[in-house]
């Protein structure tokens, strides 16, 4: 289940928001590349823009590096002025071969995550991941399923197998819950779960949940809160 990791770390310039120092922590065992978007308005020129603004964004993106770099976490930055935010998380993430997307939010500590698990795509990514992180981190992780009755028995044969790849990954068995939900409204669930938790790991084949990651403010994902996600693409479909 071993895989390298590459974690992109979207900012919003200028004055962007911060990653509480818990969460960089969590990083340092993978590379980071950090994204400095600097929003423009329909009208403006990139072109111009960069002219106008491109030193004090480099500065300022520059700083947030230092802070990473400060925990140990190996960086690369990357700035971009644009007016199409996920279209430039997309192609930076593809150019950049970044297999995970942060949605910073707020964080005093890392102690419970959910992991909504939904079939076999992309499941050796996500598990390969989560286990990384609890690694990191020491947290116990609640793994999610749900779906319709009829989808209980391979529900429960997900999480069984979930369980067993991070157990085998060293993450102790009593770190590790795991909860079916038959309710109908899958994304509802998944949010509203979400809320008790201090961390997600969605996987990108979650479609309506990942744009819920590329919206303007991380409380889009957690209906509310300021719950920080990772978003682990689904790269074999890129």
């Amino acid at each position: 289940m071993s895989v390298t990791h590459r974690i992109l770390v979207p900012f919003e310039l200028p004055d962007a928001d911060e990653v509480p120092p818990v969460l960089v922590d969590t990083l340092a065992t993978m590379e980071v590349v950090l994204l400095g978007h600097y929003g423009l308005p329909e009208q403006t020129p990139p072109s111009v823009a960069r002219d106008q603004f491109e030193d004090d964004a480099q500065t300022e993106l520059d700083g947030i590096a230092r802070r990473f770099e400060e925990a140990g976490v190996s960086v690369t930055t990357r700035l971009v002025f644009g007016k199409a935010r996920e279209k430039t998380i997309n192609r930076v993430a593809l150019e950049e071969d970044c297999d995970v997307i942060l949605t910073p939010g707020d964080a005093d500590a890392i102690a419970e995550v959910l992991v909504p698990l939904r079939g076999e795509a992309n499941f050796d990514r996500i598990l390969s991941f989560v286990g990384e992180l609890l690694t990191a981190t020491g947290a116990s992780v609640t793994l999610f399923h749900t779906g319709e009755e009829s989808d209980r028995l391979p529900g429960e044969e997900i999480l069984a197998d979930a369980t067993d790849r991070l157990v085998e990954a060293g993450v102790e068995p009593d770190r590790i819950s795991r909860q079916l939900s038959t309710d109908d409204d899958v994304e509802r669930s998944i949010v509203d779960l979400g809320n008790t938790f201090d961390l997600l790991v969605l996987g990108e084949t979650e479609p309506s949940l990942r744009d819920r990651i590329f919206g303007s403010r991380p409380a889009q994902v957690t209906a509310g809160t300021d719950d920080p996600a990772f978003v682990v693409r689904n790269v074999e479909q890129l």
